[in-house]
């Protein structure tokens, strides 16, 4: 038997389609105006903590074993000594919470944020 679709289920998927929309524009929109910083840690110990804007433009290496750009509010692990390479296939960095994880070189780079505002309060 074929069913054939009713007028109430374009009502029932526009409606989905434009929630999708509205949940993705506030999501992508609550990431603007936090301050976003790049954390480089090695060993447990935080190495260097670079603001990320639009005009950063360095390159950290940490003794020939890995090697991190930052450039803009971007950052990426662009080349290490170890043998599997899941930091630099990471990828680059551009939200706060991404993180890029050396664990051969117990390297991690992060992306950190921000805020001036407060987030909850709790008593």
């Amino acid at each position: 038997m074929r069913s054939r679709l009713k007028w109430g289920d374009f009502v029932v998927i526009g409606a989905v389609l434009v929630l999708a929309a509205a949940l993705a524009a506030w999501f992508a929109a609550g990431t603007q105006g936090d301050l976003l910083y790049a954390e480089v840690w090695q060993d447990n110990a935080l190495i260097e903590r670079v603001a990320l804007t639009d005009a950063t433009d360095r390159t950290i290496d940490l003794d020939g074993h890995n090697v991190i750009i930052l450039s803009g509010k971007t950052a990426r692990m662009a080349s290490a000594d170890c043998h599997d390479q899941v930091c630099v296939r990471t990828g680059t960095l551009t939200r706060a919470g991404q993180v890029a994880v050396c664990l051969p070189n117990r390297v991690v780079l992060k992306i950190v944020g921000e805020t001036g505002e407060i987030d909850a309060i709790v008593s």
